[in-house]
């Protein structure tokens, strides 16, 4: 019996899709190629808490000194493309209504929980979450579902867990919680209906 759920935040929660944001802004600029140059492991260390983003900017730069104007320009604007999915958000909000308890499972930087949590109810709504920065783990490592589960008192078997990134449902599963791949709000509540 299904007695928690657990939303990631990134494409789930709020939008995170950086090569059509930013190509739309910088139309003039092969987005689709310098994107994944930014959004890589260096900006997993953001995540881990284990650089902040202007020491992330710098490597990036360093890294890549051709693309030194698309760099600064991603890292001054990316917060603005985390909009509110309202229907997620709408589907949180019934989670808790119904009874369910609602926890936030995320790989998220310092920066962008500060920004998002300034903007969006998400964080003092939910009835606990852990966020990968102050943890210095992220996903799919398992000690990140680990740390939920022991912190929360949870069982496994009475978690869904919904994220958009395949090895990380799929982590989850391993340790016994439902694991959704979401795709979209009306997708997510679609599967979860059937348990």
């Amino acid at each position: 019996m299904i007695k928690n759920v657990i939303f990631d935040i990134g494409n789930v929660l709020v939008d995170f899709h950086p090569i059509p944001y930013f190509q739309r802004l910088l139309p003039k600029s092969d987005m689709s190629l310098i994107c994944p140059l930014i959004f890589d492991s260096i900006w997993e260390q953001i995540d881990e808490g284990r650089l902040t983003c202007e020491q992330a900017k710098r490597k990036h730069i360093q890294r890549h000194p051709q693309y030194t104007k698309e760099i600064e320009y991603v890292y001054a604007h990316w917060k603005e493309m985390m909009a509110l999915k309202e229907d997620t958000y709408a589907y949180f909000k019934e989670c808790q209504q119904r009874g369910f308890h609602v926890f936030l499972l995320s790989n998220i930087g310092a920066e962008s929980h500060q920004y998002l949590s300034e903007r969006y109810a998400f964080f003092d709504d939910a009835d606990g979450a852990i966020l990968s920065y102050q943890h210095r783990c992220i996903k799919p490592d398992v000690r990140i579902y680990q740390l939920l589960i022991k912190r929360y008192r949870l069982n496994a078997e009475e978690c869904v867990f919904f994220d958009d990134n395949l090895l990380n449902i799929q982590n989850a599963c391993a340790l016994g919680m439902k694991g959704i791949l979401f795709e979209n709000c009306t997708q997510a509540q679609r599967e979860a209906a059937l348990w």
